[in-house]
């Protein structure tokens, strides 16, 4: 998995391309559009609809959108793989918590997409490449495949969905919330990552 590489990382441009085209509109005090958004970035309509058919889910998206950093801006100067997860982890509860209903909004909406028989509602997965960033360091003593499973697993623990599980099903407080969805975090880190090299292992040149 490279998100920022690919058809996958230019899915992601022009998603992203549309999402700033739409928050240009609205500090314009201009009404917010697929239409609009497309023609505003410079892509055709026809691609535009590929990621957004409803105007007001563009418009929640942008909005919120604004409120996450870049992966580098949340990992930034961290170089322990434990500390550059929490550094995610922590990025991603704050910015849920500050817009939290939001967020339980938007979330309705791409759920009730799916309810109605369409097709579901892209989503940006922007934690996706935070934790490829931050476990970057490890990506060469792991296989492809054992890569991936550890930032699904990373990105399917924490976030959006997990948050509101532990406040609305097991009725914690914010910060608890956030404690326990970070031991689920490192918890996986225990299954999942692998062992540091020994020295042992390190090429004398």
């Amino acid at each position: 998995m490279r998100l920022d590489t690919g058809r996958a990382g230019q899915k992601l441009r022009t998603r992203q391309a549309l999402l700033a085209a739409a928050r240009r509109l609205m500090a314009r005090g201009e009404p917010v559009t697929v239409i609009a958004a497309a023609a505003e970035a410079g892509i055709s309509k026809a691609t535009a609809y590929r990621y957004f058919t409803a105007p007001d889910a563009l418009a929640m998206e942008a909005a919120l959108d604004a409120s996450v950093a870049s992966p580098a801006e949340v990992v930034g100067d961290a170089r322990d793989v434990r500390d550059r997860v929490r550094r995610v982890h922590r990025h991603l509860a704050e910015a849920v918590r500050r817009n939290e209903r939001s967020f339980r909004i938007f979330l309705a909406k791409a759920l009730e997409a799916s309810a109605q028989g369409g097709a579901p509602m892209l989503r940006g997965g922007r934690r996706l490449p935070m934790y490829e960033l931050a476990l970057e360091p490890v990506r060469d003593r792991m296989s492809a495949e054992a890569f991936d499973a550890l930032v699904n697993a990373l990105a399917g623990a924490t976030g959006l969905e997990a948050y509101l599980a532990l406040r609305d099903v097991c009725q914690l407080g914010e910060e608890e919330a956030e404690r326990v969805s970070l031991l689920a975090a490192e918890a996986i880190l225990d299954s999942m990552l692998p062992a540091p090299p020994s020295r042992g292992d390190v090429s004398a040149g």
